[in-house]
Parts: C-alpha cells; sequence; structure tokens
C-alpha cells in the first residue's frame, strides 16, 4: 500500500502545482501585527540552526526536510525518527519538534510535528511531506529531487490594548492555515557542489483576530512569501578525515509585493565531519535579530550560532546554540 502511494506521489504534486499556480501569483496587504509569522523564524532543525539557518541544500538530519521538502528523498537510510527539544525568543518555554520519514526507490513521505509554546502564545504545526526524483542523474551530476510540504497551523497569540479608561486589556488572535512549501535539491552540479531552491508560504497565511465580540479574518500574500537559493561546497580535509561543508543561502523575501522593497538575507557557516562519528558547526547570518523584524523594518544584524553532532549508527544526536537561544535533537536511522 505504501509503495503503491508513493508511485502515485509525484502526479499529485504536479497537480497541486498547477491548480496553486494563481494563488502564488496574487498578493495581499494586511496589518503586520500578525504574530502568527513569529513561527517562521521558530527551531525547525537543529542541524540548519547550528549554520545560521542555512543548509537548504544539506540533506542529513532527522528535521531537514522542513528546511527543504525534497531533501527527505536523500534520506541515508530506509527512514528516520526525530525528536528534540529548544527554547527561542519567542517560544521561550518550549520548542518540541517531532518527525518520521518513510523512503523506498521511489521517494519519501514524511511526517512531522511541532508544539511552539511561549510566554506570547503557542502554537501547533502538523507537516505532511512528499519528495521525489523529478530528473534522473545526467552525466556526472546528480538528480533532481522535488518535494512538498502541505503544513497546517493552528495558533494563538495574546496581545494588549487600550480600552476607553486607558488601561490595557488582553486580547487573543487566533490563526488556522494550511501552508504550502516547495523545494528543489540537485546534487554534484559541479565538482563537490549541491544546490538548492527553496519557496516557503507559497500560498499565504490566514488570520482570525476577534475583538469586543467581533472576528476579522484576512489573508497575508505575497509580501511574505519566501525564495531562497542555496548551495553547499563539500571537500576533503586531511585525507579521508574530515570533511568540510560550507553552506551558502540567501533569502529574498517581498519579491511579489510592489508596495514593500525587496529584502535579502545571507546565512552561511561552517561543518566540519570528523571520521564519519564528530561534527563541528559554525554559523553566521546577516538578518534581523528581532523576529517582528522580518516583517516590520528588517534591522539587520550580525548573527552567530554554534553546534555539535554526535554520529553512532543508528543514532544521530545535535546541539545548537545562538542568542538566547538553544535545541538538540536526537535522530534514529532504521
Amino acid at each position: 500500500m505504501y509503495r503503491k502511494r508513493l508511485n502515485v506521489r509525484i502526479h499529485l504534486i504536479s497537480s497541486v502545482c498547477v491548480i496553486l499556480t494563481p494563488v502564488f501569483l496574487y498578493s495581499a496587504q494586511v496589518d503586520d501585527k500578525q504574530l502568527n509569522l513569529f513561527s517562521r523564524a521558530s527551531l525547525y532543525s537543529t542541524v540548519s540552526q547550528s549554520l545560521a539557518g542555512a543548509g537548504t541544500a544539506m540533506p542529513d538530519g532527522g528535521m531537514q526536510g522542513l528546511i527543504n521538502p525534497a531533501l527527505t528523498a536523500n534520506c541515508k537510510s530506509t527512514g528516520s525518527l526525530a525528536a528534540g527539544y529548544g527554547r527561542d525568543p519567542v517560544f521561550n518555554n518550549a520548542a518540541l519538534p517531532l518527525g518520521v520519514v518513510l523512503t523506498d526507490n521511489n521517494g519519501a513521505m514524511g511526517m512531522y510535528y511541532r508544539f511552539l509554546h511561549g510566554s506570547s502564545g503557542s502554537v501547533h504545526d502538523f507537516t505532511l511531506n512528499f519528495a521525489g526524483k523529478l530528473f534522473e542523474q545526467v552525466d556526472d551530476q546528480g538528480g533532481v529531487d522535488f518535494g512538498m510540504n502541505i503544513r497546517y497551523e493552528q495558533s494563538v497569540w495574546k496581545y494588549y490594548l487600550l480600552n476607553t479608561e486607558d488601561n490595557q486589556r488582553s486580547s487573543k488572535m487566533r490563526n488556522n492555515s494550511v501552508v504550502l512549501d516547495i523545494g528543489f535539491y540537485q546534487s554534484r552540479i559541479m565538482p563537490g557542489l549541491d544546490f538548492a531552491l527553496v519557496i516557503r508560504n507559497l500560498t499565504g497565511y490566514g488570520w482570525n483576530d476577534p475583538d469586543n465580540g467581533k472576528k476579522s479574518s484576512g489573508k497575508i500574500g505575497g509580501g511574505h512569501r519566501t525564495i531562497i537559493m542555496g548551495v553547499v561546497y563539500s571537500t576533503p580535509f586531511m585525507g579521508e578525515n574530515i570533511l568540510l561543508q560550507i553552506p551558502l543561502d540567501i533569502e529574498m523575501t517581498n519579491l511579489f509585493e510592489k508596495s514593500i522593497s525587496n529584502k535579502y538575507i545571507l546565512r552561511t557557516g561552517l561543518e566540519a565531519r570528523i571520521s564519519q562519528l564528530y561534527t563541528l558547526r559554525f554559523g553566521y547570518a546577516h538578518a534581523p535579530d528581532d523576529p517582528m523584524d522580518l516583517i516590520k523594518d528588517f534591522d539587520y544584524k550580525n548573527l552567530f550560532f554554534g553546534g555539535v553532532g554526535v554520529f553512532v549508527k543508528p543514532l544521530q544526536l545535535d546541539f545548537f546554540t545562538g542568542k538566547k537561544e538553544w535545541g538538540i535533537t536526537a535522530t534514529y536511522y532504521y
């Protein structure tokens, strides 16, 4: 049964992309106070966070399918189970990601769940992933993989308003959205160089804002879609004992909203894999520090991250830390 589902996956992917093309070209404006966009900056993958958010062209890691949907087709075993824990400035109580990936010769299917909780609100996030080969290997270049994430997000946010007596009162904003991300991945486009392309938030966010017993709703459209182009260069060092990987991701946002200027984020880093057992990671990003700046001012800062990893087959353990955030993930390959 599972193999049959994988065989029809590419047909389903193609149909969905055709249907959603008009949606991708549509854009709408909404009040920038929509806090549900915070989940976009939350803990996705410990491996990627170690590299300051780079790594769309790096398949290793149980949660990398959330960074690029196409990466699950490159799982280094028949499947994986992943679980983690972390905290960041927005979700300062807990960020709990869970993931399972199933693979065969036809591709992969993954399922992810994230519970994010902080003093300002909470998020339940369910993601269904499909990935498979789009084009086979040509000459020395690797094949092209395509994947998509269908994500259902339910969130509740607290914010404060002034009432008629000039005293603060709390209110809640609720969000129920179905969000689509798509991604491409090709290995060896040049010797030692892999390439990735990701489009996030393809369909936009919906929101529901109850206030004084009245409900308003709307859609956050093209102004907050993101296109990411990523590469990773791999080279051995000191014989075969150390493998160095240098990722570089460029995020482009607001490309489909004429009233908002285009913004760009640079993410890069260095990963050193020692004897296929231990990994050291360093990351740098020229990006906003405050998640609210992702949708408002884009106040750029120099951000630094670091992390370590241990792989003792079949278990991989990864840890990252940054400014006021950290996380750990365990991945079991079977």
